[in-house]
C-alpha cells in the first residue's frame, strides 16, 4: 500500500525564506522569482527539482504551490508557503487563479500539462508567466500558449540566456498541448510487463545502470547465508529493481521509497501486477523509514552531467546503514567516478567494488 505523504520531513536548505545575497544558481529562476513580488493574486506556482535547496523569496499571501517531490515541498512549506504535494495535481474544486508562474522542467510532457493547467483554469485576462533558457524550448512553449489564449506572448530577456514570458489569456482555448497523457500510467515493457509515466526520471527506458545490478545480483546473492526476508529499495524510481529482483526473491517483503510521487504511483502499479509483498512510501533519501532489513539495493540519482553533491551520496549511505540488520549487505549502482566505496568505509565494516563496466560501478556494502 503507498503512502502519498512523506514519513519525515527534511531541513529546509532555504535559511530564512530570502533569496540571499546570491540567488538562485539558476538564471532562468532568479528571474522568475524577481516578478514574484508584483503577481496578480491568487497565484499558483508550480514548483519543480530547479528550486531544490536554493534561497526562496519571501512567501506571498494567497499563493498556492505544486509539486510532486517531497524534499522540494518541504522546503516550500518551511519558507511559508502553502503547498499541495502530489503528482502536479489540481483539486477540480480549488479556486483560480489570476496568475499562474512555472520556470519550464526538462520533460516535455510535463511542460504542456502545466501549461493545460493554465488554458484551463485561469480566466480570461488572467496570466501564465513562464520562464527558461532558449534551450528549455521556452520561446517555443511560450507561442503554443499564446496561439491557445488568443494573444501574443511578451518574451523578454534577462541574465544571460534567461528568458520570461508573459502570456495573458483572451479567450477559452479551442484545444489543449499534447501532454502525451501525463497523468496516465502505461505499460513500457511486455517482458517483463512494466509500467511507468511521464513525471519519473528516464520513464521510457530501462537504466542501465539499473540493468547491471540485476544482472549481477545472483552474485551479490551469494554472499548470504540465507536469502534476504526484507529488502529495501532506495531511490526505486517506477519499481524497476525491485519487479526484477523479486524473481530470484519471491518470497521477500519489499519496501520501496522515492521523494518523487509520480515514481510511486507507477511504482505501485508495477508491484500489484507482479504481486510483490510491499509498502511504497513517499520520503526523502529514505527519511523516517524503519529497519531492519537483510538488503539494500540502490541506483541512487547521481547521473552524468549533473554536479555530484557529496551530501547526498553521504545521505543514502547512511540511509543504507541505519536500515540495515547487523551483517546486511547493500548493493549500490553508481557512475565510476563517484568514489562511494572510500565514503561507505566510514560507516560500514567492508567495501568492495564487485564490477566496473560501461561507464559503471557496482559496489558491495556490509554492516
Amino acid at each position: 500500500m503507498s503512502k502519498l505523504k512523506p514519513k519525515a520531513k527534511s531541513k529546509s536548505k532555504t535559511g530564512e525564506g530570502s533569496m540571499g545575497r546570491e540567488g538562485p544558481a539558476d538564471t532562468a529562476l532568479a528571474a522568475l522569482y524577481r516578478q514574484f513580488s508584483s503577481l496578480p493574486s491568487p497565484v499558483w506556482w508550480f514548483a519543480d527539482e530547479h528550486i531544490a535547496g536554493l534561497p526562496l523569496p519571501p512567501a506571498q499571501s494567497d499563493w498556492q504551490c505544486f509539486t510532486n517531490r517531497c524534499d522540494i515541498a518541504d522546503q516550500l512549506r518551511a519558507g511559508g508557503y502553502t503547498t499541495q504535494l502530489g503528482d502536479f495535481d489540481v483539486p477540480m474544486d480549488m479556486a483560480h487563479p489570476q496568475t499562474l508562474c512555472y520556470r519550464v522542467s526538462k520533460e516535455k510532457a510535463l511542460v504542456h500539462y502545466i501549461i493545460n493547467q493554465a488554458l484551463a483554469r485561469l480566466p480570461v485576462g488572467g496570466s501564465l508567466l513562464l520562464s527558461g533558457h532558449k534551450n528549455d524550448g521556452l520561446h517555443n512553449y511560450a507561442k503554443k500558449a499564446a496561439a491557445l489564449m488568443g494573444c501574443s506572448a511578451d518574451i523578454k530577456k534577462h541574465d544571460g540566456a534567461a528568458y520570461v514570458a508573459t502570456i495573458v489569456k483572451q479567450q477559452a482555448p479551442s484545444s489543449l498541448l499534447d501532454d502525451s497523457q501525463y497523468t496516465l500510467i502505461r505499460e513500457i515493457a511486455r517482458v517483463p510487463q512494466l509500467f511507468s509515466k511521464p513525471g519519473v526520471f528516464g520513464w521510457q527506458k530501462q537504466d542501465r545502470g539499473s540493468a547491471l545490478l540485476i544482472e549481477y545480483l545472483p552474485e551479490f546473492l551469494s554472499k548470504f547465508d540465507t536469502p534476504p526476508a526484507r529488502v529495501a529499495d532506495l531511490g526505486c524510481g517506477y519499481g524497476f529493481i525491485s519487479v526484477m529482483a523479486a524473481q530470484c526473491l519471491p518470497d521477500a517483503h519489499w519496501l520501496l521509497t522515492d521523494n518523487n510521487a509520480s515514481a510511486i504511483l507507477a511504482a505501485e502499479k508495477n508491484c500489484s501486477v507482479h504481486g510483490l509483498r510491499s509498502e511504497l512510501i513517499l520520503a526523502d533519501c529514505a527519511a523516517g523509514l524503519q529497519g531492519p532489513v537483510d538488503m539494500v539495493l540502490c541506483n541512487p540519482p547521481f547521473h552524468q552531467g549533473f554536479a555530484v553533491a557529496g551530501s547526498l551520496a553521504d545521505r543514502f549511505l547512511a540511509a543504507a546503514h541505519r536500515l540495515l540488520a547487523r551483517q546486511g549487505r547493500a548493493l549500490f549502482v553508481v557512475n565510476q567516478f563517484i568514489p562511494l566505496e572510500r565514503k561507505a568505509l566510514g560507516l560500514f565494516r567492508a567495501s568492495e567494488v564487485l564490477l566496473e563496466h560501461d561507464g559503471f560501478k557496482l559496489v558491495v556494502l556490509q554492516k
